[in-house]
């Protein structure tokens, strides 16, 4: 049945492009109407599509964080200048971030380098050097023309997850990689501040880290610690 009504349906169509018989002449005969309207067609054949049409959803951005106590944790932040204007934005959002679950402005040590390039090494001194419990690493880079934008990015990324992995102190990646400033504006400005983020996700995984190792809250509280398998 369905390959009777697709014939019906193209047989207008089918006869005007088919040669006329009077000889000496090519010519094309006149589009005879379809017995079928497209009314009588079903749904697929129609000509007309009917769009269905598209609902944006927009995910609620952001984290959500348990209460947090930083107090007697020192926490590091190294920081670029270059692309100042929006490291300083990220950097006081570090800040603030830390100060809300209770860091003292004495225990944030701070480090500044030229470019993201030079962030993990100097991530890497702080770890040996300055006795903390966790690393903000905060960079802006913007990708230009060439591939050094990739090449920095990917290099600088691959390097303090590795710094955090070897020496077991919580590194947090805050290199921003936008393709636009303002893309980088956008995540350093009001509410979406990612430097906020930051300081209360390493005061989370310095507390983490306490207290797998048995110098945290649960430790001194004498509750047994519980086991966690990978």
């Amino acid at each position: 049945m369905l390959r009777i009504l697709i014939a019906l349906a193209v047989c207008g169509h089918a006869a005007a492009f088919a040669p006329s018989l009077n000889p000496g002449r090519l010519a094309l005969r006149k589009s005879q109407p379809c017995p079928l309207k497209p009314a009588h067609l079903p749904a697929i054949l129609s000509d007309k599509q009917h769009s269905v049409p598209a609902v944006a959803q927009q995910a609620t951005k952001g984290i959500s964080f348990p209460q947090l106590d930083g107090k007697g944790m020192r926490v590091g932040i190294v920081s670029t200048r270059w692309n100042a204007e929006v490291v300083n934005k990220l950097k006081d959002g570090a800040r603030a971030g830390l100060k809300e679950c209770q860091v003292e402005d004495s225990n944030v040590v701070e480090f500044e380098v030229p470019g993201s390039w030079e962030l993990p090494l100097a991530c890497r001194y702080m770890a040996q050097t300055q006795k903390v419990d966790a690393i903000i690493a905060i960079g802006v880079l913007v990708k230009g023309e060439t591939d050094h934008y990739d090449m920095i990015k990917d290099a600088a990324t691959d390097a303090l997850m590795m710094l955090g992995l070897e020496t077991g102190i919580p590194v947090l990646n805050g290199i921003l990689g936008c393709h636009t400033m303002e893309q980088a504006e956008a995540r350093a400005t009001g509410d979406n501040n990612h430097g906020v983020w930051w300081g209360k996700t390493a005061i989370e995984m310095a507390t983490l880290r306490a207290t797998q190792m048995g110098k945290g809250p649960i430790a001194a509280s004498g509750v047994e610690k519980k086991k966690v398998l990978f």
